[in-house]
């Protein structure tokens, strides 16, 4: 066994023993008057623990805590490294266009996640973090120790800082600086590389310093709408518009680096890093012994505890002592609890998921359940949470896809999945759709056999039914259309012509655009406008009744959920 940190023991030993040899030294008041024999005469109870023995308890007490101080720990494994000569160095957007959700959930995320992708396969490198926007931010010192990388960038919020503007050239000054190197610097940049076109000074700058710029594009060439506080930034009338800056290949190829675009996966973290490790410079600098220990601290604190409880009773010396059964009973049931994984940031993550979800901000809801799900293994429930507060904001698709992917043991959170992914399905509308609407309801129906879950797979077979008749009486217009007009070639007059009326036009969905030439029996067949919107609201409306309820931390967990 071996202590961490002795020093506690030079520099807090000593003068306790100072302290107390004064304290066990000294004489009672009341002894100064009487002899020895009197004074324990005297005494009003001499069966219980007299002052110096309970003086000499607390010195015990005091030396055990000292002793917990110093981490006494026991070794278990050594291992033999090498250590890396040069640290990688990783610079991530923050500006207010990586807000943009044109990527789900949006860019900030998806750059945070590649990040901790990048930590969990960079085995053997240390990796130094930057933030960058407007200015430039230190979030990580070059480091080794991944685990504590992982846990301090889990905690990270880029969506927090959101600073207008990006400035490239104060990220290459800052990572110039902090990279001591002389020879070759590399820095991987995870950027949407705002609206800048022109990199030219920044390509000059780079290679007059020797760095070499490796850039993982996030966003899309489509792009999104700029938004601020959740609502879109409006310049003269319209919405801002921000898309993946297509300058940013020639500002990594001109410095000779690399420039990947993000896919679904970690396949571009991969590329990247791979390519990093080709062109890394400086070998290796030698090796270190790596120390796995037990951490012994426990005991000596355990037994202070006890001991210090021991003196404040002031227990009386008894002849026979009888344990209480129900004493033995804790004993047993202590010993039967299991190891408790403290979760600091838990609660506070639901609160704040369902303060916004009470609030109407179904976005930012589903967001906080996404987060916690993804903290606590995927955990399906807080996944359905998510899937459900961006039902509500309307955005359906992102909520199917998200239900597709919850798997549960429990049989109710399957069911309620089943029929709410149905219900997002039936409102995005669509022939195949609507098909897949009806197979969900049919799943969920096995589960439970729900009234709700019925009349809903009901409604959508007969709007689908409804589709497909109108599907069928456009090619059968439209066949009719062209007989007619092969018919009117050899007509004797126009007026015969007059009467044919043109042909009626509908919606993708069989919705009609204008009056039907058709009998009045196929209008009735179409769903109007009036009874669309109510059944959209009677949907909405279902799903509130199987909304998970809102909970702390629940126990299980699920398949892994790729987010984008």
């Amino acid at each position: 066994m071996t202590f961490l940190h002795p020093e506690f023991f030079y520099l807090m030993l000593p003068p306790v023993l100072v302290l107390f040899y004064f304290i066990l030294t000294q004489k009672e008041p009341a002894a100064e008057l009487f002899s020895g024999p009197v004074f324990e005469r005297l005494r009003v109870n001499e069966k219980r623990l007299s002052l110096r023995q309970r003086n000499l308890i607390y010195l015990a007490v005091f030396i055990l805590l000292i002793a917990a101080m110093s981490q006494p720990v026991i070794t278990e494994a050594t291992a033999v490294v090498r250590a890396p000569d040069e640290a990688l160095t990783v610079a991530v957007d923050i500006s207010a266009s990586m807000q943009t959700e044109d990527v789900y959930p949006s860019r900030a995320a998806v750059a945070k996640a590649k990040l901790i992708a990048l930590v969990a396969q960079a085995k053997r490198e240390r990796i130094g973090v930057l933030a960058f926007g407007r200015d430039v931010y230190a979030v990580a010192p070059p480091t080794a120790d991944k685990t504590a990388l992982t846990e301090l960038l889990d905690a990270f919020a880029p969506d927090t800082y959101a600073e207008k503007g990006t400035d490239i050239m104060a990220l290459l000054a800052a990572a110039n600086g902090v990279m001591s190197n002389p020879g070759r610097k590399n820095l991987l940049m995870l950027t949407d590389g705002g609206d800048g076109r022109d990199f030219s000074e920044a390509v000059a700058y780079a290679r007059v310093q020797k760095l070499h710029l490796y850039i993982l594009g996030i966003g899309t060439a489509e792009g999104g709408v700029l938004k601020q506080e959740g609502k879109p930034v409006m310049q003269g009338g319209e919405p801002i518009r921000t898309v993946l800056n297509p300058s940013l290949r020639s500002l990594a190829e001109s410095t000779g680096g690399l420039y990947v675009e993000m896919t679904v996966g970690s396949r571009d973290v991969a590329a990247l890093l791979s390519e990093l490790r080709r062109h890394a410079e400086g070998g290796e600098a030698g090796t270190k012994e790596i120390r796995r220990y037990g951490q012994l601290y426990i005991l000596p604190l355990g037994v202070a505890l006890f001991l210090l409880l021991l003196a404040n009773a002031s227990m009386s010396r008894r002849e026979h002592v009888a344990v209480p059964p129900v004493l033995l009973l804790g004993v047993l049931l202590l010993g039967a609890v299991g190891p408790l994984r403290a979760a600091p940031f838990d609660y506070e993550l639901l609160e704040s998921a369902k303060g916004f979800y009470e609030q109407g901000d179904y976005t930012r809801s589903a967001r906080a359940f996404y987060r916690y799900g993804v903290h606590n293994d995927n955990d399906p429930a807080a996944m359905y949470d998510s899937a459900h507060a961006l039902y509500r904001a309307g955005k359906y698709d992102a909520a199917a896809a998200l239900w597709e992917h919850v798997h549960s043991k429990d049989r109710m959170l399957q069911f309620s999945t089943l029929h709410n992914l149905g219900n997002a399905r039936a409102m995005l509308g669509g022939r195949e759709n609507l098909e897949a609407a009806i197979k969900v309801y049919q799943k969920a129906l096995y589960l439970q056999n729900d009234p709700q879950t019925r009349e809903n797979m009901a409604i959508v077979r007969g709007r689908l039914m409804r589709l497909v008749q109108a599907e069928r009486r456009r090619t059968t217009a439209a066949v009719t259309e062209a007989g007619e007009e092969h018919n009117a070639s050899d007509a004797p007059s126009p007026a015969n012509g007059a009467q044919n009326a043109p042909a009626q036009t509908e919606t993708p969905e069989g919705e009609a655009a204008r009056p039907s030439k058709a009998s009045g029996e196929a209008k009735r067949a179409v769903m109007s406008d009036y009874e669309a919107a109510m059944w959209r609201q009677s949907l909405q409306r279902q799903s509130r009744t199987h909304l998970y309820k809102i909970t702390p931390k629940r126990a299980g967990g699920g398949d892994h959920v790729v987010p984008w």
